[in-house]
């Protein structure tokens, strides 16, 4: 039972996959749409493989901000510094690769987009890093930027795909229940939420998580068309 009480259905072989990968400390790129289980399948594989780890959960799209994340994650002193931030990445990246070194961790970075060439560079070290890993979720390969010459292997990569139809009106079911939805129209909104969803897991569940409350409600009847814009509008990064 993970987030909300809501099962992760259809993906223990995902979860597999990314467990065996942390623990051999191999990399990955995890890809797949907004809603479809990046965060989800992250947080199922880190607790089933028990490793060491550093998390990034917001992409920063800058290095400096990167730096500082990753050496805060790793208990980095700042030095002569009086923070973290004040120090200048020509600092921070030996202390981070330093880090590394003396404790190998698995980095795993969330939501990667548009990484510049000094990122790849950067990163491309703490990938070749013995012990070390690096686990990243995108969209897509193409959607990373200068990071796709780094993760360019198929092998290394996790891609989720839609749920079955079976899985998703199973998924609805249990997020229905989850939530208390009750609607005089209920059949027809489960109906217009698997089509509109398409297999999207986190589509299916925000639209039910939305569905209770007042603003998309009228008459005990549930006002779809401005909660699938608001669904669909909260998966945006």
């Amino acid at each position: 039972m993970g987030e909300d009480g809501i099962p992760f259905l259809a993906r223990a072989r995902e979860v597999e996959m990314l467990r065996g990968a942390l623990c051999d400390r191999q990399s990955r790129l995890v890809t797949g749409d907004a809603g479809a289980g990046k965060s989800r399948l992250l947080r199922e594989a880190i607790a089933a493989a028990a490793q060491p780890h550093v998390l990034i959960t917001r992409w920063p799209g800058v290095l400096h901000e990167l730096l500082v994340s990753l050496a805060g994650g790793l208990g980095c002193r700042p030095g002569r510094f009086p923070d973290l931030r004040k120090a200048p990445s020509a600092s921070l990246k030996p202390l981070i690769l330093r880090s590394l070194r003396d404790d190998p961790r698995c980095i795993l970075l969330e939501n990667v987009r548009d990484a510049d060439p000094r990122t790849y560079r950067f990163l491309q070290q703490v990938y070749y890093l013995p012990r070390c890993c690096l686990v990243v979720t995108a969209r897509s390969r193409e959607s990373l930027g200068s990071l796709r010459k780094l993760l360019w292997d198929p092998r290394e990569e996790i891609a989720l795909p839609p749920l079955a139809r079976r899985d998703a009106r199973r998924l609805f079911d249990l997020a229905a229940r989850r939530y208390g939805l009750e609607a005089r129209d209920l059949p027809e909104f489960r109906a217009k939420v698997l089509a509109s969803a398409r297999g999207n897991p986190g589509q299916v569940v925000t639209m039910c998580k939305l569905a209770n409350r007042p603003e998309y409600r009228h008459q005990g009847h549930i006002l779809f068309r401005p909660l699938r814009i608001d669904a669909f509008t909260a998966s945006l990064p």
